[in-house]
């Protein structure tokens, strides 16, 4: 059974709150980077003007090929459909009908590509499905708060902990009733508090500055996000609990932290990669945050539809929590 005390919980809690709040150029930075991110996307880099069309396709087409398409292979017309509708793609071929999205910029651009090839281009008839307008920078807000939140996971627990062991602080600690999990769980509590309150602050401001639309409830948002930062804060605790050296630390949490940001569709869809980057991006807890903070932005949906990231999100934490009390030492020698 494990020794919990709540009164020693409390106490590194909040010690751990002062430690922060206290910190006025990290504290800054929390708030300002994702800020300053959706700015300099929205406003600075016109990114909806790219020329690199994605293209799904299905059937036989005898439309030919264009050097700004990207062809992707579907297997329904209903899965290009549902793609287009989405923005994952910008238009979708079937056999000679193409079918555009009439809200998104790209996919307008792309069309008049076909149509520009004139008498080199056989006939073909176009189709319009209704989506919702999403700008570059609206997908991209989701991605952008879970990156900083990665970071401030990792960092604000994992590193935090490799570098109190190393400055002997944790020394203290042991000489203390405390016991890991107190200590643990105080940490992430701690990191959690910053992060949501972090998150909501973020969410508004963006918003006030560039309105995104929110199609789903808010509280499911709030459920996915909450249990995603939980969920990464305890990937910290592992790699934290018997580390003494900084350095190590700092890149073993770079090793995690670049592979998950290039591979979680956190800055561009992945759609027409090859399958195994695909299923390597699902195996992420950070991919199953991001998509479900969009699908529940742009398409409305529900938490029963994205059950399986919330099972991903409850076992990491579980084993993470686990792991790192098991494992945790105080003395960078023990």
């Amino acid at each position: 059974m494990i020794n919990f005390r709540w009164h020693r919980f409390w106490s590194i809690f909040q010690a751990r709150n002062r430690e922060f709040y206290r910190d006025w150029g990290t504290l800054g930075w929390v708030f300002l980077f994702p800020i300053l991110m959706v700015i300099a996307f929205g406003y600075i880099f016109n990114l909806d003007d790219n020329q690199i069309y994605k293209v799904a396709k299905s059937g036989t087409s005898t439309l030919a090929v264009s050097e700004f398409f990207q062809y992707i292979d579907v297997e329904t017309a209903d899965e290009g459909i549902e793609k287009l509708k989405k923005h994952r793609v910008d238009l979708y071929i079937e056999d000679d009908k193409v079918w555009m999205n009439d809200t998104s910029l790209k996919s307008k651009t792309a069309i008049k590509l076909l149509q520009a090839a004139g008498d080199d281009q056989p006939g073909f008839t176009v189709g319009k499905v209704d989506g919702q307008l999403v700008r570059y920078v609206d997908w991209l807000f989701p991605g952008i708060l879970c990156l900083n939140i990665l970071w401030m996971s990792l960092w604000g627990v994992g590193w935090v902990i490799v570098r109190h062991r190393k400055l002997g602080i944790l020394k203290r600690f042991k000489a203390s009733p405390v016991t890991a999990f107190e200590y643990l769980l105080a940490q992430m509590t701690s990191r959690m508090l910053v992060l949501i309150l972090c998150g909501v602050m973020v969410f508004a401001g963006a918003y006030l500055l560039n309105p995104f639309p929110v199609e789903g409830r808010l509280l499911d948002l709030l459920i996915v996000y909450s249990m995603g930062c939980f969920c990464h804060a305890a990937i910290g605790l592992i790699i934290a609990a018997r580390m003494s050296s900084e350095e190590l630390a700092n890149g073993i949490l770079n090793l995690i932290t670049y592979p998950f940001m290039f591979i979680s569709e956190i800055w561009f869809s992945l759609e027409g990669s090859p399958d195994w980057v695909l299923g390597l991006a699902k195996l992420t807890p950070l991919w199953h945050m991001v998509d479900g903070m969009r699908r529940i932005m742009f398409e409305g949906a529900a938490l029963s539809e994205l059950w399986l990231g919330l099972v991903i999100f409850s076992a990491v934490t579980v084993i993470g929590l686990t792991i790192g009390s098991l494992a945790f030492r105080w003395n960078p020698e023990s």
